[in-house]
């Protein structure tokens, strides 16, 4: 066999290799551009979504630490996610997306507010019952450099302590990149509700990634960001 007869004899060989390569390479690599790009939409989000917390928590600081206040300045702070852009009149987009929001937000899986601080303790240590709101406890806010800055048997906290709202807000975002839902759920939750192994075992990520209960987030095409924030009391907070 002459060199050159050889050497097309390989090459024959080699022919659709690059092909057989790609079709085992190409969707994974088409898979991680997707969740590369899912990923940035997530971080971005999350900015979204501290600066909202913030804003909620700053605004129950101001009115008593109201559970309602509190979700209703969330609400307005999560109003980027429901924007149409496409929409040219700033009032009209502004209104709508705030209606989306409204809306979208009733799901009682879609978001949900702790307030964790202060605790119901810190009302047992310092609230103090007003007559001329039904006996309903609130805790001191004036003065608090005058005040006892003793620690309280039930809340082990002090009174200056007490005065601080801390709240954790848990928001199911919604996965907008094409099928990163479907492979979110599929890892996270394994097979769920219709009885198939992910991936071909029963172990799923959830013992890393978190609880249980996260899946119902996942079944929906969503996942859960959660931020929090601590602001100082500037009135006093009453227990709901």
């Amino acid at each position: 066999m002459t060199p050159r007869r050889g050497t097309r004899t390989f090459k024959r060989r080699l022919r659709g290799a690059t092909l057989a390569e790609f079709a085992v390479v190409g969707p994974l690599a088409f898979l991680l551009i997707l969740a590369i790009v899912q990923l940035g939409f997530m971080f971005m989000a999350r900015s979204t979504l501290n600066q909202a917390t913030f804003m909620a928590a700053r605004e129950g600081a101001l009115r008593n630490a109201d559970p309602a206040v509190i979700r209703s300045a969330l609400v307005k702070g999560l109003i980027p996610f429901y924007q149409d852009t496409t929409q040219g009149n700033d009032v009209m987009r502004l209104s709508t997306a705030w209606l989306a929001a409204q809306g979208d937000l009733l799901v009682p899986t879609r978001l949900k507010i702790d307030i964790l601080n202060p605790t119901p303790g810190s009302f047992k240590d310092w609230g103090v019952s007003d007559p001329s709101n039904g006996n309903r406890r609130y805790i001191p806010n004036d003065n608090l450099q005058f005040r006892p800055v003793s620690v309280g048997t039930h809340s082990k906290q002090t009174l200056m302590d007490a005065n601080l709202l801390r709240i954790r807000v848990t928001y199911a975002y919604e996965l907008k990149v094409p099928l990163i839902s479907y492979v979110y759920k599929r890892v996270m939750c394994g097979g769920l509700g219709d009885g198939v192994n992910a991936f071909g075992g029963d172990t799923t990520l959830l013992d890393a990634a978190g609880p249980i209960s996260n899946c119902i987030y996942y079944q929906q095409g969503r996942t859960p960001i959660v931020a929090y924030a601590t602001v100082r009391m500037q009135t006093p907070a009453i227990e709901q």
